[in-house]
């Protein structure tokens, strides 16, 4: 297991790959991709950089005033709300004007993690508004898996089921190396699964994560990404009977 120091040069490694992943996304659109504005029900290209503007900013944001002292911010409960207002507030501006920000965004949160120390990220008592998570744990979750997550539902409702499902499985392989990722990256490998309708691999992946972590039995119960799954009888028989 990486002591503390490996772990905080590996978070780096790690973000310099999910700023490649950005770079590929984009050099991957058509003009028209770039151009086309999106709806509540579809989000465009620059729909999504927008979404992952915002988010990366209120990382930041929390994460600075945490560490001055400050009153942190929170999103509350209602992010479907939040991310229709992000959609809504940025309809005229420009892809490229929303490339500029997510890259200012995401060298702003490493620059930020980069302050703390490699004790301080992993410390589950860091940071209150966490509830008892680490900084290195949020990071990985919003400025790693948060990003692949959208990035790969753009593919998919694009026609490149695919390309997704490599991105997927190679985030997948790379959260299993944080030790507070290993069991959720496989977790939301399934849920992936479970939604674009590859039951077998959806299942798999649940019994795995379930060993790791036989907490997330209870989650995954009422969770709506697996609803696909629930009438299925092999996703009924990895819950014991009550």
């Amino acid at each position: 297991m990486m002591n503390n120091n490996q772990l905080k040069a590996a978070l780096m490694g790690f973000l310099k790959l999910i700023k490649n992943e950005i770079a590929i996304f984009e050099q991957g659109l058509t003009e028209k991709q770039k151009e086309e504005k999106g709806s509540l029900e579809k989000w465009s290209a620059k729909d999504t950089l927008s979404h992952l503007v915002f988010w990366g900013d209120h990382f930041n944001s929390q994460t600075e005033k945490a560490k001055s002292g400050e009153k942190v911010p929170m999103a509350g409960d209602y992010f479907d709300q939040v991310n229709d207002g992000v959609l809504i507030e940025h309809m005229e501006q420009s892809f490229s004007e929303a490339l500029i920000e997510l890259e200012r965004s995401f060298e702003n949160s490493i620059e930020i993690l980069k302050s703390f120390s490699a004790d301080e990220l992993n410390d589950k008592e860091n940071f209150e508004h966490l509830n008892g998570r680490t900084l290195m744990d949020h990071a990985l979750g919003t400025l790693g898996w948060h990003i692949t997550h959208h990035i790969s539902d753009f593919y998919i409702k694009n026609g490149r089921t695919e390309k997704a499902i490599v991105l997927q499985e190679k985030y997948t392989i790379k959260l299993r190396d944080f030790p507070t990722w290993e069991a959720n990256a496989i977790y939301n490998l399934a849920c992936f699964f479970a939604q674009i309708g590859n039951k077998e691999k959806a299942i798999n992946n649940l019994k795995t994560a379930f060993i790791i972590r036989p907490d997330l039995i209870e989650w995954a119960k009422n969770d709506s990404d697996l609803e696909p799954l629930r009438k299925d009888l092999d996703f009924k028989a990895l819950f014991p009977a009550s």
